[in-house]
């Protein structure tokens, strides 16, 4: 297993040929296909910083550009992404918005209260509750199911 530092291949950033480049730096007015800010391990390996990582219009390429944000303990908001540019059928590239604008967005996403469609599960309850009602089977007594049916073991 290798360690992960900054500027290596993140998810679905995975270099397609020994060609594609990476960079730290940005213009705040280069075309931006895309915007996502994730936790990876720091340059120690030791702890979680918050990246994000653009891919930028340069010179008729994709290049992927990895700004560092920060330790992620500091970040509230969850990981996202954003899309700022589309291809058409015929393999061209649309970028509709520049860094400056994703970065904009980004900030005021960051900013948000997190937004849960469902409550997370609560695990630590549940085996709990498994555990106690193995120790009443085991014993033979009664608990009660759903609605308050009496279930006897």
């Amino acid at each position: 297993m290798t360690d992960q530092q900054p500027g290596a291949e993140v998810g679905w950033f995975k270099a397609k040929t020994a060609l594609d480049a990476t960079t730290r730096a940005v213009l705040d007015n280069e075309p931006c296909f895309f915007l996502g800010e994730f936790d990876l391990p720091s340059k120690s390996g030791k702890s979680k910083s918050r990246y994000q990582l653009l891919r930028v219009v340069r010179q008729d390429r994709l290049v992927t550009a990895y700004v560092y944000l920060g330790p992620a303990a500091s970040f509230s908001a969850d990981q996202f992404t954003m899309v700022g540019g589309w291809f058409s059928e015929d393999g061209k590239g649309y970028a509709e918005h520049t860094v400056a604008e994703m970065q904009d967005g980004a900030d005021e996403l960051r900013t948000k209260p997190q937004r849960r469609e469902l409550a997370p599960s609560d695990l630590q309850g549940a085996f709990r509750n498994m555990t106690e009602e193995k120790g009443r089977r085991r014993k033979k007594q009664s608990s009660f199911g759903y609605q308050g049916q009496l279930v006897r073991a």
